[in-house]
């Protein structure tokens, strides 16, 4: 009687239980529009990259290796102004924190860079997989003036 007590015991605190994934979100799926500011016009060919990533590149330390083959590369808009930014996540055995916040970088030729941060209150949903969505909106970048 002591065993099956115990078994029942155990298979209810093992059902409860949760494992922790071994490639926790380091940073959300970002989707979002850019626009002309003057025009509000969508930009085609706008370079989105992660605030990260662009600090590596500028930085007075050239990046490693490692860290030039786990970046994620840039993306650029369509001729909607429209990006998405897929989500990064890492193996680890240890489970992460997780990503608090998230530095976008926009460039073009012509207009001004604009740098903006979004955190994890910004995240208004997440898939049914449990990957961070985050929404951008409308972004907008001003010409250069001469």
């Amino acid at each position: 009687m002591n065993r099956f007590v115990a078994l029942c015991l155990a298979a209810v605190v093992l059902a409860g239980c949760k494992a922790m994934p071994f490639s926790p979100f380091i940073s959300p799926r970002v989707t979002g529009r850019v626009l002309a500011a003057d025009t509000r016009q969508p930009l085609s060919g706008v370079t989105v990259q992660s605030g990260a990533q662009a600090r590596a590149y500028r930085g007075a330390m050239p990046p490693k290796g490692g860290e030039l083959l786990m970046a994620q590369a840039p993306v650029r808009t369509d001729r909607d102004g429209r990006f998405t930014l897929e989500t990064e996540r890492v193996l680890t055995p240890f489970g992460g924190a997780g990503w608090f916040s998230v530095q976008l970088v926009f460039e073009h030729p012509g207009y001004e860079r604009f740098r903006t941060n979004y955190s994890a209150l910004n995240v208004r949903t997440n898939s049914s997989s449990g990957e961070p969505l985050l929404d951008a909106g409308d972004i907008l970048l001003h010409r250069l003036t001469k």
